[in-house]
């Protein structure tokens, strides 16, 4: 039973944060009391650092006896690397995606595991993109560029403009390209329309029935940088990646960030494979010709898509375990 909406939740930046501060606090306070009342065994909070942290310091603070756990591991590798030592003090076992983070939180005292990353157990591998072309009556020829807005309001209405710009470009060097753009229900309609209003054809889904399927069907994509550009990459589809945020959080972020890339699939390869558009750089005169170039270029796309594979073998460090199956282990080796 949910207590609040996720999207409560979905909001990046220090400028877009600050005026939702009294908001956010009041969500915490209804979580911790919700979790004091239940009295669980076990309180697993799941990324949302910024909120989950909070959560699970007040119910130590408050002396709830659960356990107390979180999944999807703070990115200290990246930034902030005291966030270690912190967490450690008030929970008793983290969940890492990735096969270098257990280390960082067991130095500290801290029980930690690395599970591999959902995704691979989503479905997105065992989309069908050549199904979701038949489906929507598109050619095996036609080309075929994916859109992924994200689904934060300040991504969808801040960055599909750049997005749609760098399409219409490739529209002069491909008359027939057609756009796929998998979103959220609450983004369809504004979305058709944008892409309407800009005269680009574009199959605008959001049926979680065949989002796998959508998520492979295109040629090459474009991106903001996330999550979804790791699932594309897992989904072997050539693609960069863009992100543009207010003047204020980027002069923030740019300098705590220890990170050379964004694109966590570069980030796990050691260096850039796919192409970044970040601030300044994500325009649509830089952003076009890099596309333009995976339309065009078959060792361009093979390169990328010889990435993935590697990609994939570091989320998935054992193929016959599920991620949540080690996840599940995890939690109750500390019930136990």
């Amino acid at each position: 039973e949910s207590l609040f909406e996720m999207r409560e939740l979905s909001v990046m930046g220090l400028a877009e944060v600050l005026p939702r501060i009294p908001k956010f606090i009041n969500l915490i306070a209804k979580t911790v009391q919700a979790i004091r009342v239940f009295d669980p065994d076990v309180v697993v909070t799941i990324d949302a650092p910024d909120f989950s942290f909070r959560v699970q310091k007040k119910i130590k603070a408050a002396g709830v006896r659960a356990k107390k756990i979180h999944y999807v591991a703070p990115t200290v590798w990246a930034w902030r690397a005291g966030r270690a030592a912190k967490v450690a003090q008030f929970l008793d076992g983290m969940i890492c995606l990735f096969p270098f983070e257990p280390h960082y939180f067991e130095r500290e005292g801290l029980s930690a595991v690395a599970v591999g990353h959902p995704m691979v157990d989503s479905g997105l591998l065992a989309g069908d993109g050549a199904a979701f072309r038949a489906r929507h009556g598109i050619s095996a020829e036609r080309k075929v560029l994916g859109i992924f807005c994200g689904s934060r309001t300040a991504e969808v209405r801040g960055l599909s403009p750049l997005m749609i710009d760098v399409a219409k470009n490739l529209k002069q060097a491909y008359p027939d390209l057609l756009c796929v753009v998998p979103t959220l229900p609450i983004w369809k309609e504004e979305l058709e329309q944008f892409f309407k209003g800009a005269g680009l054809d574009a199959v605008v889904t959001a049926d979680a029935a065949e989002k796998w399927d959508a998520f492979k069907a295109p040629d090459v994509a474009l991106a903001v940088s996330g999550t979804v550009a790791l699932e594309i990459a897992l989904a072997g589809v050539p693609h960069a990646i863009i992100y543009k945020m207010s003047g204020l959080t980027w002069e923030i972020v740019k300098r705590l960030v220890k990170s050379k890339f964004a694109h966590l699939g570069n980030i796990l390869l050691g260096h850039q494979v796919y192409p970044e558009f970040i601030q300044d750089s994500a325009t649509a005169e830089m952003i076009a010709p890099v596309v333009r170039n995976l339309l065009s270029s078959e060792v361009e796309r093979n390169v990328q898509k010889e990435a993935s594979k590697r990609v994939l073998m570091l989320l998935q460090p054992n193929p016959n375990e599920r991620p949540a199956d080690r996840a599940a282990d995890f939690i109750l080796s500390l019930l136990s």
